[in-house]
Formats: C-alpha cells, sequence, structure tokens
C-alpha cells in the first residue's frame, strides 16, 4: 500500500521560547502544530524561504541534530530517507539570527504516513488528512 499523505504545515518563525536557541529566531513545530494522529510519519520533503542572508539552523528532533545552510534565499529537502518521527516528537529549527531580525524564515514541512505499520492501521480518519 502506498504512504497516505498528512498534508503540509508551515508555522510562523518567532523569538525563541524553548530554551534551546535563547535570544534567536526559532521554528517550532510542535505536536499541536503537527496535529498527526498516528503511531509513525515523515517528513519527506521541506521547503525554506526568506532566509535573511547569513542565516543557518539546526535542526533539532528530539537527542538529533541537523544541520541546514542558506545558500541562496530559498532551499529545499527532498532527502532519499525521509525523516522518521514518533508520535509526540517534535521538530525545532533554531536560526543563528538574532530574535530582532525583521526578516523571519518561513519553513513549510510535507508529512505523510505508511499505513501498513504498527500502530498506523485503521487511522486513516485520524491522520489529520484535511490539511492542505
Amino acid at each position: 500500500m502506498p504512504y497516505l499523505p498528512l498534508g503540509k504545515v508551515t508555522t510562523p518563525t518567532a523569538a525563541d521560547n524553548t530554551g534551546m536557541n535563547v535570544g534567536n529566531l526559532t521554528t517550532a513545530f510542535t505536536t499541536a502544530v503537527l496535529n498527526v494522529r498516528v503511531a509513525w510519519f515523515e517528513v519527506y520533503h521541506a521547503v525554506v524561504t526568506n532566509v535573511a542572508p547569513g542565516g543557518s539552523s539546526v535542526v533539532n528532533v528530539g537527542s538529533s541534530q541537523y544541520s541546514f545552510t542558506q545558500p541562496f534565499g530559498g532551499s529545499e529537502w527532498d532527502p532519499s530517507q525521509p525523516l522518521l518521527l514518533g508520535a509526540g516528537q517534535e521538530v525545532y529549527f533554531l536560526w543563528n539570527l538574532a530574535n530582532t531580525v525583521a526578516q523571519l524564515p518561513v519553513v513549510t514541512l510535507w508529512l505523510r504516513y505508511d499505513p501498513t505499520l504498527t500502530g498506523n492501521t485503521g487511522n486513516a480518519l485520524w491522520a489529520g488528512l484535511t490539511r492542505s
């Protein structure tokens, strides 16, 4: 069975309120923002735009960290191995940009899930499929 889409989600970038990036900007994809109701899901595509010159980010997922460097004002991530997340996991873009900059990065994530995975079976109606 093919993956089922969970849609895309964009959340505002703002001054850090997580304590992980004090004084700088953070884009926080919390469980409330992701609003996914399956045991396992993937971030299979991401687009980052509107990053100020010199902007870069550490992408924090639990105890794992990935780096993002802004090359040209917009960038896409389409990994050959998507980022697998479990229920309750959150994704944070911790920017090296001061929380006083006017140009706020915009991050959009595309989500999907495999309905055959244990914990995901029978969850199609609860998977947030109304998201665009």
